[in-house]
Order: structure tokens, then C-alpha cells, then sequence
């Protein structure tokens, strides 16, 4: 994962951590969207992040995701407008998709992250890319996320672009 800042791209360590909601494990009234949650910081890999950590998530929602239902690709392709949130636990973002995109994704964005800032704009993204489960079965979700983003990243410390390309392997 990697944001830009005006010329200067600002790289994240390989590893990053995943999330899938709502977690089965969660009281039935809970629901916490988006489905995929990948966040990654300037933390060293393996160690609890820093209270300064600087960092990207991307967010990958679904109309309907259907656990156990076998591998499958999906095309990103739209125009999302994420409202500024602070640091809200409901994502009111506004998906476009575009004429690639592929049904059943439901939006996919970031937010960048840093302590030291209070500022958390509205941000307009274009995102493309493509989300790949090369395995969706009861106790594992493993696959790719490729997502390039141009226009400000949202958050609060927004970048000008992202880049993120990564594999993940969740166990359930």
C-alpha cells in the first residue's frame, strides 16, 4: 500500500491486517459495514501499531457477500464520494459505479489516517482495480486486492493518490 503526497510517495510495510464484517462471532443486531476492512500503517510489521502511526485503509463493500460460495473476481470500477466522518463507525459513502464495474460489489475506498490531525475532508475518488477470492470457503477467504485511486485519499491526513496491492488470507 502506498499514498501520494504532492510528487512524494509515502510506502507501507508489506504486512498489513484484514478484517471481515460483521464477524459471525458478533451479536446479530451489530451490523458493520463494509464487508473487508485492510488497513496498513508505518508501524514495523508484527508489532501493535503506534499511537503516531501514520496509515491507509481500503474498504471493499458488498451488495451480499456470500461466505463459503467459492472463488470469484469482481472488476472495480466507479466514482465514490466519502463524506467526512471523523472517526465514525458508519461508512455514508456514495458510489458511482462505472461501466466496468461489476455487479454485486457494492463500493470500494480509503481513508488515510494519522493521529496528529484533525482535519477529516469530504473526498471525491476514482477507483479501479479488482478483488479477487481465489478461496471463499466456511473457514478461510484468501486472495488479491488491487486498487488505484486518484483524488484525495479522505481521512485524516489525505494523501493526492493510492496504490494498493495486496494478498490476504483470513482465516474464519
Amino acid at each position: 500500500m502506498r499514498v501520494r503526497h504532492g510528487d512524494v510517495w509515502e510506502e507501507f510495510p508489506t504486512q498489513s491486517s484484514g478484517w471481515i464484517f460483521p464477524n459471525a462471532s458478533w451479536a446479530s443486531e451489530i451490523d458493520i459495514q463494509p464487508v473487508f476492512i485492510f488497513c496498513n500503517s508505518d508501524s514495523p510489521p508484527g508489532e501493535e501499531r503506534r499511537g503516531d502511526a501514520r496509515g491507509l485503509c481500503v474498504y471493499v463493500d458488498f451488495e451480499s457477500f456470500a461466505k463459503g460460495s467459492g472463488p470469484a473476481e469482481y472488476a472495480i470500477d466507479g466514482t465514490v464520494q466519502v463524506p467526512s466522518q471523523g472517526y465514525s463507525t458508519s461508512y455514508n459513502v456514495d458510489f458511482e459505479p462505472g461501466p466496468g464495474h461489476s455487479p454485486g460489489l457494492k463500493e470500494a475506498w480509503t481513508r488515510s489516517f494519522c493521529p496528529d490531525e484533525d482535519l477529516d475532508d469530504y473526498a471525491l475518488q476514482q477507483v479501479s482495480g479488482r478483488f479477487v477470492l481465489e478461496e471463499n470457503s466456511e473457514d478461510r477467504l484468501r486472495g488479491q486486492l488491487e486498487l488505484k485511486v486518484e483524488g484525495p485519499t479522505g481521512g485524516t491526513c489525505p494523501g493526492d493518490a493510492a496504490e494498493v496491492d495486496l494478498d490476504f488470507d483470513i482465516a474464519m
